[in-house]
């Protein structure tokens, strides 16, 4: 028997009333959304080899499972194509990490959103802006594929703005907040490799997120005088007293400082850790640690991480310019941490539609008749597409 969405539908005469039918019911992020179709989200979960009934995530706090046809109806009101559907599948996984703790930074009055940087191959072939406005508007891919997480937040895990997120104040990365890094001109390991992937493979991570932080250092020629600056900056920063990871996005004239002077991610990171320790007699002064100050306090330093490698460092931004950027994360690290899940093509079973291949997006090369030589049949191999008949499932290598 075929596998059918099981979603509720519901008829309108035009795309017009389908528009403000979304508003009515709530269901997006207070921008017009993509009226999502059968055929648009088939399309979504073919791309990714998914049957609709799948779990992507399971949201402890919540007792929500989300589901493959959840998320494909929503990646498909954000805007995106179906090959961005393994992405935003990826992003979703991860929010169901423990390590990740969804509960906190999506209720939290402190107003944090899910920021994701892309790695590996895929993010130049969906086109993830990595260079000139890195956080602004213009590219497609970067603005769909955060806003697909955050209405899949809203929408099918009920994170709604004012019931379960308290956010005081947000920020403008609610609607979107979706990087990629640029790997091709980077003087360093792209970050996805730094966490145990190999380069051609492709991941997503994902990091309970604070606005991103804007410094500029135009007179420095050296690593430590660029960085001087950026530590001064974020040594009194939001993270202060809960210790999170933060984020150093160094664009591209600050890459060239770093890469000359012979400077690794390491050695940022060690000298990012020294340079933003406070001590607890200045944090009492600031009134971001309780209590009175005592002579000890002056020499006892607390450090704005809890260790080096908390600070995740991605090179991103425009090759002109002295400006790079530092990205606080919500509350502290015991409490969310960034996660990092790899984004491909896998195998999956798909119920038969009577040999339409053609609409399997993920494996273009497959199409036209080409596809039954990688197609199972779960009885048997078949040898034409003719042979695989509705309600058999077939089980395609994803790219």
């Amino acid at each position: 028997m075929a596998v059918e969405l099981q979603s509720k539908r519901y008829e309108v005469k035009d795309m017009a009333e389908a528009i403000e039918f979304y508003f009515a019911k709530g269901w997006t992020d207070g921008l017009p959304v993509v009226p999502p179709t059968e055929n648009s989200i088939w399309a979504m979960l073919e791309s990714a080899g998914l049957e609709p009934g799948a779990e992507i995530a399971f949201i402890e706090n919540r007792q929500v499972s989300v589901t493959a046809e959840k998320v494909a109806i929503n990646t498909v009101m954000a805007g995106c194509k179906p090959e961005y559907m393994p992405v935003v599948t990826a992003a979703v996984e991860a929010l169901g990490d423990a390590r990740f703790g969804y509960h906190g930074p999506a209720t939290s009055t402190g107003g944090s959103a899910i920021f994701m940087v892309v790695n590996g191959p895929i993010a130049r072939e969906l086109n993830i802006n990595s260079g000139d406005n890195l956080f602004g508007p213009g590219w497609r891919a970067n603005a769909a594929l955060g806003r697909a997480i955050r209405l899949i937040m809203r929408n099918v895990i009920g994170t709604l703005p004012g019931l379960l997120d308290r956010s005081s104040l947000g920020h403008g990365g609610k609607y979107s907040y979706c990087i990629a890094e640029n790997e091709a001109e980077s003087p360093w390991p792209p970050l996805h490799v730094e966490r145990g992937f190999r380069s051609e493979q492709n991941a997503v991570t994902i990091f309970a997120a604070l606005a991103p932080h804007q410094y500029a250092n135009q007179l420095s020629a050296t690593p430590e005088g660029v960085l001087t600056t950026a530590c001064a900056h974020m040594r009194i920063s939001a993270g202060l007293r809960g210790q999170p990871q933060y984020v150093l996005v160094f664009a591209g004239e600050h890459q060239a400082v770093m890469a000359q002077a012979g400077w690794s991610k390491d050695d940022i990171r060690q000298f990012c850790f020294e340079h933003t320790k406070t001590s607890q007699a200045e944090m009492k002064r600031m009134n971001v640690m309780p209590g009175a100050v005592r002579p000890e306090d002056e020499t006892a330093m607390h450090t704005l991480v809890e260790t080096p490698q908390d600070f995740l460092i991605v090179a991103a931004g425009g090759r002109a310019g002295v400006q790079s950027a530092y990205i606080p994360g919500w509350g502290g690290k015991r409490s969310s941490q960034s996660v990092t899940m790899r984004s491909a093509g896998r195998r999956g079973w798909r119920p038969c539609r009577g040999g339409r291949f053609d609409g399997y997006t993920g494996v273009r090369s497959y199409h036209r008749g080409q596809g039954a030589a990688h197609c199972l049949c779960a009885q048997a191999r078949i040898a034409t597409q003719s042979a695989c008949r509705p309600g058999r499932k077939y089980e395609v290598q994803l790219g």
